[in-house]
């Protein structure tokens, strides 16, 4: 689910809170991926068996990581949290192990811009 607070916040939050706190069985699984960590709730975060957190900005986003640091986590969220565009922060409760990770570049043929309206066409 991208931009997973809008459905936590929906008809659907019901089931998913029961997903997260109590759905660790083989065959069932929920991704869910938001922009903004303070808007989802605090079992989404801390049940997850693995976390992603790429670069965050907010200090109300950061303060939702860090209520939920898992306790094998030695130092705090803002000593791991990442700074660079692509690095991110990788907690993984199954072996209890917290890793700095790189994403691979995607090369794009337009070169990764955003399109605009106002852009004249060349040629």
């Amino acid at each position: 689910m991208d931009e997973a607070h809008v459905f936590f916040d929906g008809v659907v939050e019901p089931a998913l809170r029961t997903i997260v706190t109590r759905g660790r069985r083989p065959g069932v699984s929920l991704v869910a991926a938001a922009q903004h960590p303070v808007a989802l709730p605090e079992a989404a975060i801390s049940q997850s068996d693995v976390l992603v957190a790429h670069r965050l900005t907010s200090r109300p986003d950061r303060d939702a990581l860090a209520r939920t640091r898992p306790a094998y986590m030695r130092e705090s969220f803002a000593d791991r949290m990442p700074e660079t565009p692509g690095a991110a922060v990788v907690m993984d409760n199954a072996t209890e192990s917290v890793h700095a990770v790189r994403i691979r570049e995607r090369r794009v043929a337009h070169g990764g811009g955003s399109p605009s309206a106002s852009e004249l066409r060349k040629g």
